[in-house]
């Protein structure tokens, strides 16, 4: 299934960066004496994830280094076209068991078609792990936003915003509605702001402008100097 391998090799992505490069060569992430954790790496990007499945013993202690390629191992895994739904869930969640938390969004993937609350749930975990990664927070805090708890969506969002390495106009917009519906007008205002300038927004500002829950925004104070654009978006001029 198409979705299905986009969505774990997203994981995949996300989990397992490429090694840094200097003067065109690659250097290892693993320590000097770490002759295990250089043979994992070596697997993993010759994509031989049994091989390193093979020699895992959860008995044996390895490098924080060592238990992120046994993790990577078993999402490679869990992608593969030929693994039954059953395997690919084992896979996410014996990566779990090495402390490999970006498992949590392939079980998100896994479950979101068939059991979405399960699915949030997952999440709702693996933000718990505080990951500098925004989609989970996004997905949480537009969920939140859809079930009208604003103030969860609020924060789910924040923490997104935090997490960002660079200017993310989507979480601004949720962050503006949030803010919006809970009567933080300035920080909401702000958030507009930003979203409007780094990004285009033109739909979903016809979409709240057809909303009642944002009746007379372009009355308030805040949002008096955006009336020319809330006008334009109405009559298309």
């Amino acid at each position: 299934m198409k979705k299905k391998i986009i969505a774990t090799l997203t994981v995949v992505a996300m989990s397992a960066a490429p090694a840094a490069t200097f003067g065109g060569a690659e250097h290892s992430r693993c320590t000097d004496g770490d002759a295990t954790c250089k043979d994992f790496e070596q697997f993993i990007d010759a994509q031989q994830p049994e091989k390193i499945i093979g020699q895992y013993d959860p008995a044996a202690k390895y490098s924080d280094m060592s238990l992120r390629y046994i993790g990577d191992a078993y999402l490679q895994l869990a992608s593969r076209d030929n693994v039954t739904p059953e395997q690919e869930e084992g896979y996410y969640r014996k990566a779990l068991e090495v402390k490999h938390y970006v498992a949590y969004m392939g079980l998100y993937f896994f479950y979101a078609q068939k059991d979405e609350d399960k699915a949030l749930g997952f999440l709702r975990e693996y933000v718990k792990t505080k990951p500098a990664d925004t989609v989970p927070y996004v997905i949480l805090g537009e969920s939140e936003l859809d079930k009208k708890h604003y103030d969860l969506a609020d924060a789910y969002l924040r923490d997104g915003k935090k997490v960002a390495h660079a200017h993310s106009p989507r979480v601004d917009w949720l962050l503006f509605q949030a803010n919006y519906l809970l009567k933080n007008y300035r920080f909401a205002r702000d958030m507009f702001e930003s979203a409007v300038t780094n990004g285009n927004f033109e739909n979903e500002i016809k979409a709240i402008l057809a909303d009642h829950r944002f009746d007379g925004i372009d009355k308030l104070p805040e949002f008096k100097r955006y009336q020319g654009m809330f006008n334009k978006e109405i009559t298309g001029r």
